[in-house]
């Protein structure tokens, strides 16, 4: 219960500071203007209204940038902020053991970000219906709990990284260093790998390990379970790169849970084992 009392003060603490509050506006603003510019871009374009689906389509993209970012900056300074601070020394003089502080600075910033995004998805259902007329509430609330998913996974990177340094400088170069590396580094070098073993980057059939290697990021992991939850394959890399059946098991829909899931055990699981081991 150690682990649920830290939680519970860090969340308290975000709501005093009005974090939750700025949080939950951004998210209300990116969904109700995401779902405006889509419905307005299908009006020009094709003279009809979007769909749910479409305007989830739409929005996923940048909510996979959005989420990340936000994530890490509530997470980044969790505890390397009180590390500088001094007061990680005061927690620890409680009856918390060093693994209550990592797991509950994680419930904790999940929860402020979990909160943001369920209420700014929530007034977002109010631009669905007012921009495209009928919402698949279904379809919407699996975007949601799907994002939500994501959400944890950044903060458990972020907490994760805050866990091995004292200095809050270090905990945000690596933590937006990591952003860096997910959004652009990776495909890029996923492509000169292609490019030094095939000779060349664009061919008519794939080779599995490529497309194994650009579904293991978190970002692309996203996409896949999005895709399995709705029944969409253009989110996911079979529709890329060729149908469901034919792909490699990293790059299935389904499997796009399981690579999220690794990606928030490890980091925790490794700030955890080397936050035990340091000097206050």
């Amino acid at each position: 219960m150690s682990a649920i009392a830290v939680a519970k003060k860090d969340f308290r603490d975000a709501v005093r500071s009005r974090t939750l509050l700025a949080l939950t506006a951004l998210f209300g603003l990116f969904t109700v203007g995401g779902a405006y510019l889509a419905s307005w871009a299908a009006e020009v374009l094709d003279g009809g209204a979007e769909t749910t689906l479409d305007l989830i389509i739409a929005l996923q993209t940048p909510a996979s940038y959005l989420v990340p970012i936000i994530a890490l900056v509530v997470s980044y300074a969790a505890i390397a902020g009180e590390r500088e601070s001094g007061s990680l020394k005061f927690l620890l003089g409680l009856p918390h053991s060093r693994r209550d502080v990592v797991v509950g600075k994680i419930l904790g910033r999940t929860g402020v970000v979990g909160v943001s995004i369920l209420v700014g998805f929530a007034v977002g259902l109010i631009g669905l219906f007012a921009f495209v007329g009928s919402v698949s509430l279904v379809d919407y609330l699996g975007f949601t709990l799907v994002t939500l998913l994501f959400g944890l996974v950044y903060v458990c990177i972020g907490v994760g990284l805050s866990s091995m340094t004292r200095s809050t400088t270090k905990a945000a170069i690596g933590a937006f260093g990591l952003i860096v590396f997910f959004w652009f580094a990776w495909s890029i070098l996923v492509q000169l790998l292609l490019y030094a073993v095939e000779g060349q980057f664009l061919l008519e059939e794939f080779p599995d390990w490529y497309v194994t290697l650009l579904s293991l990021s978190p970002d692309a992991a996203y996409g896949s379970a999005l895709g399995a939850v709705l029944g969409e394959s253009g989110l996911t890399m079979s529709g890329m790169y060729g149908s469901t059946d034919e792909l490699p098991l990293a790059a299935r829909p389904w499997f796009g849970f399981v690579v999220l899931g690794v990606w928030a055990l490890v980091p925790l699981v490794i700030g955890i084992l080397r936050f035990e081991s340091i000097d206050l």
